[in-house]
């Protein structure tokens, strides 16, 4: 009997823990530790920050659907890896002893690097944060002023940095104050869309175009060396890394990206992580010096791709974390069998960007140490296939175990109860989602369109709004039933019915050469 220990319950954590309870041996063990009791899918946090999504819509307790699955919880933080001892201390006071250990913790913000950060910006690395933004946002917009969205020295992931810039100009505009508020970008890119990865001018071309389309000001090669209360101070570098021009920023409101260190459990693990307590892994995503630690995610420690004035990380995404957790999910099970590794290198990175009412999404391939195909597209379709990507993956996080039968007294019950709550009987207004949009013609025999007709009229409703609403819940109900491959045809099927649906069927723009 084997015990995988998973330092985690994020995006990494989560799903690498299903796959290794799936093909492990019946009688091996897979536990999951997290210093949160949920979920939360950290790509939608920009949408969070601007009042687009409520928490409960990407968050939610984690530990039924790993126990669900023979996976063991334990709510606690890290207090300190032995990975001398094949131990692992708990706050909660817990000793975990173990065969494999991954860590998928994700990362902290190392606010301390710059004095002001952590006191006058906001961020959006974790849904707390990103709730903070959103409150100091609604008192903002009583108040325009300048805003200004930036990056430190050193900082990764930079693909939301752009995101959020474009949702605060789609915010602006439709709250009708665009025009009393200058956005400024503060990065420490060569140029926009750099994104740690470089590549050729057509990418910049594209994103400084659009940019300027959305009169927002950028400054790029940015130094940021103080954030005071109502000011921002930098230093804007040459490409040979000499000072070009000292600003001193005014804003209102500001959200920053911070470079990223690993938690405090991990990052005193001495042996095992870099300077800033990210871990150090091979090509196999294991620790040089101790096989049996591996890790996953933005916690690893990987090397910058290009040299750039001011230090740039190298970007992570979604996509690129799952890849990557199929082989760290290989790698440990095959070291268990003494089966071949799995090499990393070389992967590629996807991202998809929202922007409001369109989108953009980027692509590199291979994504270390240089990538060979570079291109950009931007179109509706990216904001809608954002939108898929975000249900996609929390269905697939709550997907039921293979065997298991799901409850059906779920969303009909839901509308059910609401109907006949207080003040059944009464007109109620028409719902807000169910009922709107193209019609749909579905034929129905004469019992079920009598008994829809009846039970509308019962509940003092519409029987077209009361129809689509129960379609809607019958939808969400049937989707449990899915099995994982089920779950991935429906999302194929979704993306390709979105596509078709856009005005003239136009995809989007492409910017540079490339497949898709």
């Amino acid at each position: 009997m084997t015990h995988v220990v998973i330092l985690g319950a994020g995006i990494a954590g989560v799903t690498a823990a299903y796959a290794l309870k799936a093909q492990l041996g019946p009688r091996d063990e897979v536990t999951v530790v997290s210093d949160k009791p949920y979920f939360h899918f950290v790509p939608s946090n920009p949408w969070i920050a601007m009042g687009w999504r409520e928490r409960a819509d990407i968050a939610f307790p984690i530990a039924p659907y790993l126990e669900s699955r023979g996976i063991k919880f334990i709510h606690s933080a890290v207090k300190q890896i032995h990975p001398e001892l094949i131990q692992v201390d708990l706050e909660n006071g817990d000793v975990l002893y173990y065969d494999a250990l991954l860590i998928a913790t994700g990362v902290t913000g190392m606010t301390d690097k710059i004095p002001g950060l952590a006191d006058y910006t906001h961020s959006v690395i974790h849904i707390d944060q990103a709730e903070r933004a959103l409150t100091a946002y609604r008192k903002f917009v009583r108040h325009p002023g300048p805003i200004v969205i930036g990056a430190a020295p050193g900082a990764s992931i930079l693909g939301p940095l752009y995101e959020y810039a474009f949702l605060i100009d789609a915010d602006l505009k439709r709250r009708n104050i665009r025009e009393r508020v200058s956005i400024t970008l503060v990065t420490p890119e060569p140029w926009p869309g750099h994104l740690g990865l470089g590549g050729g001018a057509t990418n910049r071309d594209a994103v400084t175009a659009a940019l300027a389309d959305a009169r927002i000001n950028v400054i790029c090669n940015a130094l940021t060396t103080r954030i005071n209360a109502d000011t921002i101070q930098l230093t804007e570098l040459t490409a040979e890394g000499e000072t070009r021009q000292a600003h001193t920023l005014p804003y209102a409101y500001s959200v920053y990206w911070p470079a990223f260190g690993g938690v405090p459990g991990v990052r005193s693990a001495t042996g095992l992580v870099d300077e800033n307590g990210l871990v150090v892994v091979d090509e196999y995503l294991r620790n040089p010096d101790y096989p049996n630690v591996f890790a996953l995610g933005t916690c690893m420690a990987q090397p910058a791709v290009t040299k750039t004035p001011v230090p740039v990380g190298t970007p992570d995404s979604v996509y690129a974390i799952q890849k990557a957790g199929e082989i760290v999910v290989h790698n440990i099970v095959a070291q268990f069998g003494d089966a071949p590794l799995m090499s990393y290198v070389p992967q590629y990175a996807k991202w998809l960007k929202d922007m409001g009412e369109t989108g953009a999404t980027y692509l590199s391939e291979p994504q270390v140490p240089l990538r060979d195909i570079n291109w950009m597209r931007q179109g509706r379709w990216v904001h809608q296939a954002k939108i898929d990507f975000e249900k996609y993956f929390v269905n697939k996080i709550r997907l039921q175990p293979a065997g298991q039968t799901p409850s059906v007294a779920s969303r009909i019950a839901d509308v059910m109860s609401r109907l006949l709550g207080p003040g059944h009987g009464e007109q109620m207004p028409p719902p807000t989602g169910p009922g709107s949009g193209q019609p749909l013609e579905i034929r129905l025999a004469s019992d079920p369109r009598i008994e829809l007709r009846a039970l509308a009229k019962s509940v003092g409703r519409d029987p077209d709004e009361l129809a689509a609403e129960l379609l809607a819940a019958a939808i969400s109900d049937a989707k449990s039933y899915l099995s994982e491959p089920g779950i991935d045809a429906l999302a194929h099927a979704r993306r390709e019915l979105l596509v078709e649906a856009l005005p003239e069927r136009q995809p989007g723009v492409e910017f540079s050469g490339g497949g898709t």
